[in-house]
């Protein structure tokens, strides 16, 4: 009997796996916390995006939009785990006019979008790596 070495093919194999799977669960991330999103202005809608590094094979689902921390995690009295500031405080919004507030609170979007798609991503865990060799 001879012994043939396929490691590379099956490296290779499980490396596409690996990156379609990373690709579809993020695009089902994206979608549901997109439809999660809490709307004002759509600003953080339109933001949410994907990327899939091939290299490192990890997968980010987020927003570049500044103020996205605050809605996923509170703000002030309100903010998650009790870490915002206590007692209120004054703020100027862009037309120049003042307000006062304790906060907002939180508004998660993107942990409950990963939440409800989890049983997705095993289930495609478990089709496109079950499909190798």
């Amino acid at each position: 009997m001879v012994f043939k070495d396929n490691s590379s093919q099956a490296k290779q194999a499980i490396n596409q796996a690996t990156i379609r799977w990373l690709l579809s669960a993020c695009i089902l991330v994206q979608g549901q916390a997109v439809l999660l999103a809490a709307v004002q202005t759509a600003r953080l809608k339109g933001s949410i995006d994907y990327l899939v590094d091939e290299n490192e094979l990890v997968g980010y689902v987020g927003t570049n939009v500044e103020y996205a921390v605050y809605v996923e995690f509170g703000t002030g009295e309100f903010a998650e785990n009790g870490r915002g500031r206590k007692g209120g405080w004054v703020y100027q919004d862009p037309s120049g006019e003042w307000f006062f507030t304790y906060g907002q609170p939180p508004q998660p979007y993107l942990r409950p979008a990963f939440r409800q798609k989890r049983n997705q991503i095993e289930a495609l865990a478990k089709q496109i790596f079950g499909g190798i060799g």
